[in-house]
C-alpha cells in the first residue's frame, strides 16, 4: 500500500462512420429464463423487454427466441429474417411465456444454439436473462469461451439469488457486457444499453503498454480489457514501484481494432504522486485484484492448493477491503474488554414462501382446501390492486382484511393443529401471527422438506381420503377427526372475503383504466385478469417491423383521440402511414422523455424509416401533430 497506483479511466468515442457500417446487420438470440422462480413481476418485466427488444431490432437482421427451465423451448427451429410476419409470430409466443419450466438448466439450450451454424456477414449476439445459480457455473462459462468467437454474449442478472459469477463469467469470456437488475431497478433500460453494445462493431485487439522510465517498474492489477464499447467506462489499474524525478512522465498506450480500421491512443501522466489523495485509489486496485482473484479461485476449485485464497486474504487484510474469505468484526472499545470464545456459526434457512397458504401440519387437505377456496375466490378478487404477492400494496386494504381473517381462523385452529411437527420458531409464528407472511414462511432444508419432520404417504385403508401428512415420529396426530373444523374455518374465511370484495364494488369512473373486478364471463378462469399494459408499452406494441405506425383505431386509443380527429388533422398530399409515424414520435418526445432510454431506438428507426420515404411537408405534419397532441416538440428532435 505504500507504493503509488495509477488509475486509467477509458471513455470511448468512435467515428459515426465506422459506428453505422454493420448498424443493419446481426442474428440476435435471446436466452429467457422461465423457471419457477422467475414467477410473477419477474415473468412480465421479461414479456415487456422482449417486446422493447423485438421493435428495437433493425431492419436486415435475424433473430430467434429461447426460453429454458429444466427443458427448453425456441419459437423458431432455426434464426429468421426481421420482417413484419415473424416478429408477429414471435409476440404472440411472447404473450403466452408463463415461468413454468421448472429449474435452472441452461447448458443445454446453449448447446443447441452454437450448434446451429452462424448466418453469413450477421454477427451473433447472444442475450441471456437468468434470476438463479447453476451447478455447473464452469461448464457454462467454457462453452460461452470455446465460442467466443463467433458470437458475443451478454448476460443480465436478476434479483439478488442471481449468480455474479455465472453473470460476470459468459459476459466476460463471450466478449460482451454483463448487467444486474436489483431491488427496484427496471430492466429494460439496462436492457436496451445492451442492446446498443450489441449493434456496435465488435472491437478487437485491445493490448495496453506502458512507457515508463527504467528505474520504474509496473505491475498491472486489472484483468485484461476484452471489449471495449462507446459510452461505457472501463477503467485500468497499475502499481508503480521504483524511485523517479519529480518531473519524469509515464505513458500509456492503448491500441485496437474497429471494423477494420487500426487505432492508437497515447496518455501522458506525471509519475510524481498527487497530494493529499489518501488510499481511495489504492483501495479500489485492490478491490479489482481481489475480485479477479476470487473469481481464478472459483475456476481453480480442487485443482489448487490454496495459493490463490492466501494471496486473497493477506492483500484483503493490507488494503482494508473485504473478500470472500475475509470479513469486518465489530469492535467496541468502551469498556476494554477482550471477547472470549470461539466464533460463532449461524445457518439462516432459505424460506419457503407460498403466499397466504398456510402450511398446515398433519393435514395435507387442509392447504387443498385452501388451495379450492382461493380458486372459488378469483373471480371476486381486485386484480387491478393487486401485484400478486404484494397484497399489502393493495388500495383496498386486502392485506389487512386478510391478516385479520387469518388472526381469527387461527384462534379456533390452533386446538387442532400438532405443534410436535413444527419448528419452534413457526410455532411462535403461528400462535401469534403478525403478518400473512410471517405465518406462512417455515425454513427449508437443503433436501426440500421442511426441519424436523418428514413426508409419509398414508394409504386409504387408515383414513377415509389418502393425504400426506408431515409429522414427527412421535407424533400421535389424527387429522381425520380435524376435517370438519378444518373445513368450517376455510368456509368462513372464503364468506368473509367474498362479502369484502363485494363491498368494493362500484361504477366505474370516466379515466379509470380498467374495471375494478374481474368479468362476470371470466369468473371461473384459473389465470388472473392482467393488469392494462402501460401507455408506453401500448404504442411500441403497435410498431411495425419496419419502423412505422399505422392509422387506425388502436394507435388513436393509444394517443387518446379518436381516428376520425387524427385522419381530419392530417395535411393533404401526406400518406397515413408516415402521418401515424409522426404523431407516435412526438408522443413519445412529449410524453415519454423519462423512459427515453427504452424506446430511444425504435423512434430512430422510425425516423429512418420516414426519410425513406422521402415524404412532403414533414414540417407541416410536425406542427400539425403538436396542435393535436398539445405538444411543442421540435422537428430537429425527432430526428427529421
Amino acid at each position: 500500500m505504500g507504493e503509488p497506483v495509477v488509475m486509467v479511466s477509458l471513455y470511448p468515442e468512435f467515428p459515426q462512420s465506422l459506428m453505422s457500417s454493420k448498424a443493419s446487420r446481426g442474428e440476435f438470440v435471446f436466452l429467457m429464463d422461465r423457471s419457477g422462480s422467475m414467477n410473477y413481476t419477474r415473468i412480465r418485466s421479461a414479456r415487456d423487454t422482449l417486446l422493447l427488444l423485438l421493435k428495437s431490432l433493425p431492419m436486415g437482421c435475424y433473430f430467434n427466441i429461447y426460453s429454458f427451465g429444466s427443458r427448453y423451448e425456441h419459437i423458431f427451429s432455426t434464426s429468421v429474417k426481421y420482417k413484419q410476419k415473424n416478429v408477429k409470430i414471435a409476440l404472440t409466443k411472447i404473450e403466452q411465456m408463463e415461468a413454468d419450466l421448472g429449474g435452472t438448466e441452461i447448458l443445454e439450450p446453449l448447446k443447441h444454439i452454437y450448434s446451429q451454424p452462424c448466418i453469413p456477414k450477421q454477427p451473433r449476439q447472444l442475450f441471456v436473462f437468468t434470476d438463479g445459480e447453476v451447478g455447473n457455473t464452469k461448464e457454462v462459462i467454457d462453452l460461452v469461451k470455446k465460442n467466443s468467437d463467433s458470437h458475443r454474449c451478454f448476460s443480465f442478472g436478476i434479483g439478488e439469488g442471481a449468480s455474479s459469477a455465472l453473470i460476470n463469467g459468459m459476459a466476460k469470456e463471450g466478449g460482451g457486457h454483463p448487467q444486474f437488475i436489483t431491488g427496484t431497478d427496471r430492466m429494460q433500460p439496462k436492457v436496451m444499453q445492451s442492446l446498443r453494445f450489441a449493434l456496435q462493431p465488435a472491437v478487437v485487439d485491445i493490448s495496453v503498454t506502458w512507457d515508463l522510465p527504467k528505474e520504474v517498474s509496473v505491475t498491472v492489477l486489472s484483468p485484461p480489457i476484452t471489449t471495449l464499447f462507446q459510452g461505457q467506462r472501463s477503467l485500468i489499474y497499475a502499481q508503480l514501484t521504483g524511485q523517479s524525478s519529480e518531473a519524469a512522465e509515464g505513458c500509456v498506450t492503448l491500441k485496437y481494432s474497429l471494423a477494420g480500421h487500426r487505432s492508437k491512443k497515447k496518455l501522458h501522466f506525471s509519475l510524481r504522486p498527487a497530494e493529499d489523495t489518501g488510499l481511495t485509489v489504492h483501495r479500489l486496485g485492490a478491490r479489482t485484484l481481489i475480485r479477479s482473484l476470487e473469481m481464478e479461485d472459483r475456476e481453480l476449485r480442487g485443482q489448487q492448493d490454496g495459493g490463490v485464497k492466501e494471496k486473497v486474504v493477506q492483500l484483503s487484510v493490507q488494503s482494508g477491503v473485504s473478500s470472500c474469505f475475509t470479513a469486518f468484526i465489530a469492535v467496541n472499545r468502551d469498556n476494554g474488554r477482550v471477547i472470549q470464545g470461539p466464533m460463532k456459526h449461524k445457518n439462516i434457512p432459505t424460506p419457503m414462501t407460498s403466499a397466504i397458504r398456510p402450511a398446515l401440519c398433519g393435514h395435507a387437505g387442509g392447504t387443498d382446501m385452501w388451495d379450492d377456496s382461493i380458486e372459488d375466490l378469483e373471480e371476486d378478487m381486485c386484480y387491478n390492486c393487486l401485484d400478486e404477492m404484494d397484497y399489502g400494496a393493495c388500495n383496498n386494504s386486502f392485506g389487512s382484511l386478510v391478516s385479520d381473517i387469518w388472526d381469527d381462523s387461527m384462534e379456533d385452529l390452533e386446538g387442532d393443529m400438532c405443534y410436535d411437527c413444527l419448528d419452534e420458531e413457526y410455532i411462535n409464528y403461528v400462535s401469534s401471527p403478525t403478518s400473512i407472511q410471517e405465518a406462512s414462511t417455515v425454513p427449508q432444508q437443503s433436501d426440500g422438506t421442511q426441519e424436523a419432520s418428514t413426508v409419509t404417504q398414508q394409504s386409504e385403508s387408515t383414513q377415509e381420503a389418502s393425504t400426506v401428512t408431515q409429522q414427527s415420529e412421535n407424533c400421535s396426530y389424527k387429522p381425520a377427526k380435524n376435517v370438519d373444523n378444518i373445513t368450517r374455518v376455510f368456509s368462513q374465511m372464503k364468506k368473509k372475503l367474498v362479502k369484502f370484495w363485494k363491498s368494493r364494488e362500484m361504477p366505474l369512473e370516466a379515466d379509470d383504466a380498467a374495471p375494478k373486478s374481474v368479468p362476470k364471463n371470466n369468473m371461473h378462469s384459473s389465470v388472473p385478469e392482467q393488469p392494462p399494459r402501460d401507455p408506453l408499452l401500448h404504442l411500441v406494441s403497435l410498431q411495425e417491423a419496419s419502423g412505422c405506425w399505422l392509422l387506425d383505431p388502436a394507435l388513436a386509443a393509444a394517443l387518446g383521440k379518436t381516428c376520425e380527429k387524427l385522419e381530419k388533422s392530417k395535411p393533404a398530399l401526406v400518406t397515413k402511414e408516415v402521418w401515424a409515424t409522426i404523431l407516435a414520435l412526438i408522443w413519445l418526445h412529449g410524453f415519454k422523455m423519462d423512459a427515453k432510454d427504452e424506446w430511444e431506438l425504435l423512434a430512430m428507426k422510425a425516423a429512418s424509416w420516414i426519410h425513406a420515404q422521402n415524404a412532403p411537408r414533414v414540417t407541416k405534419c410536425v406542427e400539425a401533430g403538436n396542435v393535436l397532441l398539445g405538444c411543442s416538440v421540435k422537428k430537429e428532435a425527432l430526428g427529421l
